[in-house]
């Protein structure tokens, strides 16, 4: 499976959530990211970069839905 079929519960129970992001806009992050050289990611495959942004958002208490619909 893809990215969202495999993620987690969420990692902290009772954790706040402060915030929604699709899918799309953490994958357009990864694009930018693996194309700066000073964040030092070039090279890393798109799909590691999803995949840390998505538990990097999930750990903050960030809920990550395949579209944001507002």
């Amino acid at each position: 499976g893809g990215v969202l079929t495999s993620l987690p519960p969420p990692q902290i129970k009772g954790q706040q959530e402060v915030g929604v992001v699709s899918l799309k806009h953490l994958y357009e992050v990864a694009l930018v990211k693996q194309q700066d050289p000073g964040v030092g990611l070039r090279g890393t495959p798109l799909p590691a970069l999803v995949r840390s942004l998505v538990g990097t958002a999930r750990s903050l208490g960030i809920r990550v839905v395949p579209r944001y619909r507002p």
